[in-house]
């Protein structure tokens, strides 16, 4: 404590810097009951990036919004959800957010869909820059301003605007994202309360880590954000929340020609604004609809309140016709209007350039096709928004608009500078997890168990998670362990070996689970002791399954790597 107090004026420099920046946006409206301070902001920043939030130990709030990525998943053209028909490879398969493996409350893994693999979200994560100006949040709008209740008690803990406190109480449950089946808000402040603050995260920013100092526990930085240590549900959704409202962009190119700054653009630049700024007879500009980046922004803020939607059911809500209205409604129809079906809200368009996909089902992978398709009029038109129209652009004047919008990146959050600096995670790291090696024996179905571990192992760990897959369905499996292994392996009564059988272990995992393919897989969850002492140590796994081809009615898998972090 005595760190974080001397530190107090540094701090205070380093969070007034960052306000400083921000000189064209007004300060985002702050809900009285939680207002910013530097502590706080700090405590929020530590939780946002906190890995340990999830039950996986996997996904912290900043890995699905990465600042040098728009604030968006970098890896969303790479995470594929099978979208409503179930089925991967067609249609409608969409580009989400990378979220956990599908889990029970014992920490084994559960899915027919995604089966031991990470799940994804269906729908893209929307960017977490400059959302502290929105009213609602979430591409349906389901969470708002007006009151927010506290997760444990339910009593109304704020008021007014309050979407962002909304938002965050959201992720680390939902069973796709942070959270395991069941899991509670309890939950999540008692394992946070727990652990060592960010002790997966390395390049650790200096403001942040001044702030972190020597604490072990998140019980001394609560107590520098509020006054008291406890570690509450509530503390950690107003610190994160608060964090979020310092993670504003007006320092585009584009904001400094707003200012007066005309050589801050290129003439194709130029072009392209006049292009996104006005109609085309009665087509309305998509100014209309993408106010944020209205000129007035730098008055009012770029919400919504810039656009001529702000009084729609929720603000600024279109259905822009990119997929079916059966794939997914969007807003809620809470109106007995049919005219609300499939609407989604226009995103702001800051650091739109840095996003690897585009709109609310990843379905666009370059800026470029993004125009095209609002200058074909969208693809669905079945209760499409009026002002979604063919403009029929030329090449030019789309390229145009491209240009223009790439003129909208902030340099800061490109370049992850303050205040979009940042730790890097374990999950961002090659070879923190563990590895995989060796080769699995041929089962009855013609198929080789194959091992998997895509959760960290560190000291104090309480629950991580190791899986195995392509096996038969409804028979035993265990897992042997050992702090030896034959990198080659060998054979022991026609059984193949990776481990050494010096320090030799075996454990019942359970029966094996079934996937619409017919293959099986299992999942084991331990606990790692908080021994210092074990940081360093290498232990190994192998699984063993139950299978009529087997040598010994048993097959063996590959072969696991852990180093205990």
């Amino acid at each position: 404590m005595r760190l974080l107090c001397a530190a107090g004026s540094l701090l205070a420099s380093t969070l007034g810097m960052n306000v400083a920046a921000q000189s064209y946006f007004p300060a985002p409206t702050v809900p009285t009951g939680n207002p910013i301070t530097q502590s706080k902001a700090l405590l929020g920043m530590t939780l946002f990036w906190e890995e340990q939030m999830s039950s996986s130990n996997m996904n912290a709030c900043g890995s699905c919004h990465v600042f040098s990525s728009g604030g968006v998943d970098p890896r969303a053209s790479l995470n594929v959800n099978p979208g409503p028909d179930g089925l991967f490879g067609t249609a409608d398969d969409i580009r989400g957010a990378r979220g956990v493996p599908a889990r029970t409350a014992n920490g084994r893994y559960s899915s027919s869909l995604f089966g031991i693999g990470a799940q994804v979200t269906p729908r893209k994560a929307p960017s977490v820059i400059n959302a502290a100006y929105l009213p609602t949040l979430f591409y349906d709008g389901r969470a708002p301003s007006g009151s927010f209740h506290d997760p444990i008690t339910n009593q109304v803990l704020l008021t007014g605007p309050v979407a962002l406190e909304n938002l965050i109480a959201a992720p680390p449950l939902n069973t796709i994202e942070m959270g395991h089946v069941g899991r509670s808000w309890a939950d999540v402040a008692a394992k946070i309360a727990a652990a060592r603050p960010l002790a997966l995260a390395t390049n650790v920013p200096a403001r942040l880590a001044l702030f972190i100092g020597n604490a072990t526990t998140y019980g001394p930085l609560f107590q520098a954000a509020y006054g008291s240590p406890a570690v509450t549900p509530s503390g950690i959704i107003m610190a994160i929340a608060t964090y979020m409202r310092t993670l504003v962009s007006d320092q585009t190119r584009y904001d400094n020609y707003l200012a007066g700054q005309t050589q801050a653009l290129s003439a194709a630049e130029v072009r392209g604004m006049q292009a996104f700024t006005t109609p085309i007879g009665s087509i309305p500009a998509c100014v209309q609809c993408h106010g944020d980046l209205a000129a007035s922004s730098h008055s009012m803020g770029p919400g919504p309140s810039n656009t001529m939607y702000n009084s729609l059911p929720v603000p600024n809500s279109h259905n822009t016709g990119i997929r079916p209205i059966a794939d997914d409604p969007g807003v809620q129809n809470t109106t007995a209007n049919a005219t609300d079906a499939g609407r989604f809200k226009a995103p702001g368009l800051r650091n739109v350039a840095l996003h690897s996909t585009w709109f609310h089902n990843g379905e666009m992978h370059a800026v470029a096709d993004v125009v095209a398709f609002y200058s074909r009029g969208g693809d669905y038109h079945v209760n499409q928004a009026t002002e979604i129209q063919p403009r029929n652009l030329s090449a030019a004047t789309q390229a145009d608009i491209v240009a223009f919008l790439g003129s909208l990146t902030d340099a800061r959050v490109q370049s992850e500078l303050a205040p979009f600096d940042r730790p890097r995670l374990a999950g961002e790291r090659a070879g923190y997890a563990p590895t995989v090696f060796g080769t699995g024996m041929i089962g009855s179905q013609g198929r080789a168990p194959v091992a998997a571990a895509i959760e960290p192992v560190f000291v104090g760990n309480p629950g991580a998670t190791i899986a195995v897959q392509n096996t038969l369905p409804g028979t035993a499996a265990l897992v042997m362990w050992d702090t030896d292994i034959v990198p080659l392996g060998f054979s022991y009564a026609g059984v193949n070996l990776y481990l050494g059988l010096y320090n030799f272990g075996l454990t019942y995992a359970g029966q094996t689970q079934s996937l619409p393919s017919g293959a099986g897989y299992a999942s084991l969850s331990f606990a790692v002791p908080g021994n210092q002492a074990l940081s360093g140590m290498q232990v190994y796994a192998q699984w063993l399954v139950v299978d009529p081809a087997g040598p010994v009615g048993a097959i063996t898998s590959d072969a696991i790597a852990m180093v205990v972090r």
